[in-house]
């Protein structure tokens, strides 16, 4: 796919995102059947594909879902994951940054891709030819828009984004119905939604995202009856699809349930959600170590007794010491952070845990496999790990028929 005169800031954009995307999802392809990778992430497409079928399952008849994709994929890859959810049904996909919605486009998938952030100036071009639905939240902001598209001989699609409490991207309520004449106004933009987004829905007072929401209906009421078709009217995510029905309007954008985990401990667990996501790596070297040796950087683990020790090629650099509290739940990685790297670190080798030994260095980790007998170069070990941090780098495989 090229996009005439704007190719080169294409090829910019898509070194940050692209490259390391096709690196990570077309290098797990490159051996038919084969796995030869030292460090690997393991993603199951069946169980995306579950999951985002348990979401439409609570949903009323012709509630549209926009897949959430950002971030990599929540760390799953941005292509082959958003393939899974549209054959699973997805009407839409969304991203923030214009990076992470290229590679999307230019694998061949024609869907239509939300960028939540809006777009700088000098790129405008770019996401206009890539088809893309852009937020505006700005007449300004818009008018930009309006021309990109008309010198291109086109029709921008545009969602308006609303602040209605969250504080961060939005036009005020009372700014919108300037927002959506201007978008009426000029020919070359379609306004294909509104939206908004809630910013406790997954905490334990929920109160202020009922507010939110009702000043987000009031306002959709208000422009309806202005005479303004503004399109899909959407708003909730994947706590608020769960705990506010009333919020799911004409579509909703689930993230977090698609990839088999619950926002937080307080939205009620109503879905079967399968895991979808394993970091994994081989074992590079198994030794026997005497006692009084001393292990890793620093010399802070001396081994007590004689031991059994394995190397496995995998480290902060890749993701590794920062690992779930839980398979369900996200939380706050700072918060996180700090409360588990005082924690004795294990892998899983042959179903059973293997203590880390010593420090964590950037992309080699010590275990302890004494009493696990039979362990040999080349046996697979899962690693925890939080799934966004891991390294974009380290390829993501899709095994067939998983």
């Amino acid at each position: 796919m090229r996009y005439g005169p704007f190719a080169d800031v294409v090829l910019a954009v898509e070194c940050c995102a692209s490259t390391v995307a096709k690196h990570s999802e077309s290098q797990a392809k490159s051996r038919v059947g084969v796995n030869t990778h030292d460090v690997w992430v393991e993603v199951d497409l069946e169980a995306l594909k579950h999951n985002l079928k348990q979401v439409r399952s609570i949903l009323a008849d012709g509630v549209k879902i926009m897949a959430v994709v950002k971030g990599n994929g929540f760390g799953h890859g941005y292509v082959e994951p958003s393939r899974a959810f549209l054959e699973a049904g997805a009407d839409a996909l969304a991203v923030t940054r214009l990076e992470e919605a290229l590679p999307i486009r230019t694998a061949g998938i024609t869907a239509p891709i939300l960028l939540f952030a809006p777009v700088q100036p000098a790129n405008v071009d770019v996401a206009v030819e890539a088809d893309l639905d852009l937020t505006v939240t700005t007449v300004r902001a818009l008018r930009i828009v309006a021309e990109a598209a008309k010198r291109q001989g086109r029709k921008a699609r545009i969602h308006i984004k609303v602040d209605t409490g969250m504080g961060r991207l939005g036009a005020a309520p009372e700014e919108v119905p300037s927002v959506v004449q201007a978008a009426v106004d000029f020919p070359n933009v379609e306004l294909a939604g509104i939206y908004t987004h809630f910013a406790t829905a997954a905490e334990a007072d929920i109160l202020p995202a009922f507010r939110q929401l009702g000043l987000f209906v009031r306002l959709v009421e208000a422009l309806k009856e202005m005479g303004f078709n503004i399109g899909l009217v959407h708003a909730a995510n994947s706590a608020a699809i769960i705990r506010m029905p009333n919020s799911h309007l004409d579509m909703v954008r689930p993230g977090t349930l698609l990839y088999g985990q619950y926002p937080s401990r307080h939205v009620p667990h109503r879905l079967d959600l399968r895991p979808t996501w394993t970091l994994k790596a081989r074992i590079c070297e198994v030794k026997n170590i005497p006692a009084g040796s001393s292990i890793g950087y620093g010399a802070e683990y001396v081994a007590k007794r004689p031991m059994r020790v394995a190397v496995v090629p995998v480290g902060y650099a890749d993701g590794f010491t920062l690992v779930p509290e839980g398979p369900i739940y996200r939380q706050s990685l700072f918060k996180f952070a700090a409360k588990k790297m005082r924690r004795p670190l294990a892998l899983k080798v042959r179903e059973q845990a293997a203590p880390v030994l010593g420090r964590v260095a950037m992309q080699m980790t010590v275990i302890d496999v004494t009493g696990i007998g039979g362990i040999e170069v080349g046996d697979e070990v899962v690693v925890p790990a939080l799934r966004i941090p891991t390294s974009a780098l380290i390829p993501r495989v899709y095994p067939k028929g998983n």
